[in-house]
């Protein structure tokens, strides 16, 4: 009954702990934010966890919870225990608040992403919680993003849940300067909501069941399995752990080889270059757009640093290529090598597996590589005497043409004068940023494959067929119908946000906002520069279209109109009659 007791205890206390953390920065006359209470509320819910532990009736689940909040908890007690006991002086205070800070913050997240998943398998819509997580982060990011520690002036709702929404959406459209408006905190929240929209907050859920499993059901495999955007609900779990870690492991090198890729540190416009380097690996990877510089990649100290930019650009391409495609292409290299291995150094014979690589990583990489080589070319040409003509050398031009056709399909970086576009590149540019990347990936836009199934079945019709064939396999026709489905409705919300805007703010060039809202849609996050200009009513429409562009059109119409039902499919088939289309 005790453990009963503090296990309840605990769950009430720790929304009691988020509320204090809150008030701790800032919204509040009185400051709570000192050693003497975080150190006691640490101890506190330590005693709590390790009470809890001897209660042998807890399922397995909630015990590894509670011994990871536990170990966190006690390593923060422990570090600040030796600083004030062996190191401590005044200017420590700070450190000792931050650690204790973070394994709060560590404590509440993994109580919340656990009981998520308590959540998330008692309701039968899998759609409409994925649109509900991405709703809840971006309101809750607004909440903090507005706290006075995290902006150096006040800043309105409107601005905070834009700046929330186009972190957590991953899109880089901004309405504030992200250098100079936000504190070193405010940028840490920026950053968190990056990483927690890149990923989606049900993969992290997920990532954390891995570690709590208790009797993973088949429903909750089926629900996970939606979140990763994978046909199989084997293995789903180590499936999440693998994205997390994987992702985890890119934006470290890529963080590592940002760093040392900026020779003259001195000339970057940041006090942190660690913090930099870090920012801009998970910004880049997660296709997000959002930079820790004034101008962005187009301030001075980078727009010529062309490894610089290269790490950035294959960051992009990794993250925006998707999940499912990496890991199957890197299974082929894997298998490859291993078959070369054997054959030279054993002398043995391996026999590859039929059909590694599957036609979906066929087409998406063949796709995105003919994106990647025409858009390369494109800029080079078209702004080869404008945007470019700062660029002096060859091998400049071709990095930052290469940089600029990688970025307008995912992110909002540019190292090019978007002011000196053509009206052509602008045209081009918004074509690229509405096919966007490819499934499953942290990227918007309609994706890489569905326009590829939609312009490949038209070239089939065109022959005379009846049915889309690709390499010796027939596409589905459900493939090929969704497909068409998404592009339409993409077409629809994009021409009717372009209306309202020209409807509030008329005094804006049709072609700035024609630009800003398939950026928007496609969270692409490039501008024109008329974002910030823009009304409060304008910004609502762009953060719905970001929050639309992230989830999928096709998603949210499932989310709102499918009905589960039992026994609610058709086993009947109506006459079929001809509609004269041209």
């Amino acid at each position: 009954m005790i453990q009963i007791k503090l296990k309840n205890f605990l769950d009430i206390f720790t929304p009691i702990i988020f509320i204090y953390i809150i008030l701790s920065l800032g919204w509040t006359p009185f400051r709570f934010f000192n050693i003497e209470i975080l150190l006691g509320i640490v101890l506190m819910i330590s005693i709590f966890h390790f009470l809890i532990l001897f209660d042998k009736n807890l399922k397995k689940g909630y015990r590894s919870m509670i011994v990871l909040s536990f170990s966190i908890l006690v390593l923060s007690l422990i570090f600040s225990f030796v600083k004030i006991l062996f190191y401590y002086n005044e200017n420590m205070t700070a450190d000792i608040k931050i650690s204790t800070l973070i394994s709060l913050i560590l404590h509440v997240l993994i109580r919340v992403t656990y009981f998520m998943r308590l959540v998330y398998v008692k309701i039968h819509n899998p759609a409409f919680i994925f649109i509900t997580s991405f709703v809840f982060l971006s309101f809750l990011g607004s909440i903090l993003l507005m706290l006075p520690a995290s902006t150096i002036k006040k800043i309105s709702f409107i601005d905070a849940l834009f700046t929330s929404t186009s972190a957590v959406c991953v899109t880089g459209l901004v309405v504030l300067d992200t250098a100079k408006d936000f504190t070193y905190l405010g940028k840490i929240f920026i950053l968190i909501l990056i990483e927690l929209g890149g990923l989606g907050i049900l993969t992290i859920t997920s990532f954390f069941s891995y570690f709590f499993r208790d009797g993973f059901s088949f429903k909750e495999a089926i629900f996970v399995s939606n979140f990763l955007n994978t046909k199989t609900t084997s293995n789903v779990l180590t499936l999440a752990v693998k994205v997390v870690m994987f992702t985890l492991t890119v934006e470290f090198i890529g963080s590592l080889l940002i760093y040392f890729s900026i020779k003259e540190k001195n000339t970057i416009e940041s006090d942190n270059i660690l913090f930099f380097s870090i920012f801009h690996s998970i910004s880049a990877f997660c296709n997000s757009g959002f930079s820790t510089l004034s101008q962005g990649l187009y301030s001075q100290s980078v727009r010529f640093n062309y490894l610089f930019q290269l790490i950035i650009a294959f960051l992009l391409i990794l993250g925006g290529i998707g999940f499912n495609i990496l890991f199957n292409f890197f299974t082929y290299i894997w298998i490859t090598i291993k078959k070369y291995f054997l054959k030279i150094f054993k002398d043995e014979d391996f026999r590859r597996p039929a059909h590694v690589v599957t036609l979906n990583t066929k087409i998406v990489i063949l796709t995105t590589s003919i994106l990647l080589f025409f858009g390369t070319i494109f800029y080079y040409i078209s702004e080869y005497y404008f945007s470019l003509s700062e660029h002096t050398s060859f091998h400049g031009k071709c990095i930052a043409s290469f940089f600029s056709s990688a970025t307008s399909r995912t992110a909002g970086f540019h190292v090019l004068n978007m002011d000196t576009f053509t009206p052509v590149t602008i045209l081009v540019t918004i074509f690229l940023m509405w096919i966007g990347a490819s499934p499953a990936s942290t990227g918007g836009g309609i994706k890489t494959s569905t326009f590829a199934l939609a312009l490949m079945n038209i070239l089939s019709l065109s022959r005379g067929k009846n049915r889309l064939e690709i390499q010796r396999r027939e596409i589905s026709t459900e493939s090929v119908r969704l497909s068409f489905s998404i592009i339409m409705l993409s077409i629809i919300v994009i021409y009717i946000s372009i209306l309202i805007i020209i409807f509030l703010d008329p005094r804006e060039n049709i072609l700035s906002i024609s630009f800003e809202v398939v950026s928007a849609f496609s969270t692409a996050g490039l501008s024109l520069g008329i974002t910030s200009n823009l009304s409060n009513g304008s910004k609502l429409v762009l953060i719905f279209l970001m929050l639309l562009g992230r989830i999928g059109v096709f998603n949210v119409m499932i989310g709102l109109l499918r009905k589960n039902k039992i026994g609610s499919h058709h086993y009947y088939r109506f006459p079929k009659e001809n509609i004269l289309i041209n």
